[in-house]
């Protein structure tokens, strides 16, 4: 997710969007994917990843072995615990 953010913000100013999602409104989750700290993701966070909820294991998750996720200061458990921390089907185990 955060990967995906980090790489649209280099975009030409087009909308981006990952897993059908706009890239501005998964920012919402960016803290709790954070260290240190991360808060509980929020219900607006949450609401974003619900459209996405369904195909989680092969859109959202397959960005968890992104080597881009520590560039950008994402914790990789964490960004694999939210969806289950939203109430939405885990990420499979890599």
């Amino acid at each position: 997710m955060v990967v995906v953010i980090g790489l649209a913000q280099q975009a030409h100013g087009k909308p981006t969007k990952v897993c059908g999602v706009p890239v501005s409104s998964l920012s919402l989750c960016l803290p709790s994917v954070k260290q240190p700290n991360p808060p509980s993701p929020s219900p607006q966070c949450c609401d974003v990843l619900k459209p996405i909820a369904q195909d989680t294991e092969k859109c959202l998750c397959s960005y968890a072995t992104s080597p881009l996720l520590g560039r950008f200061g994402i914790d990789k458990g964490l960004f694999l615990a939210l969806p289950k921390k939203c109430g939405l089907p885990d990420c499979p185990p890599n």
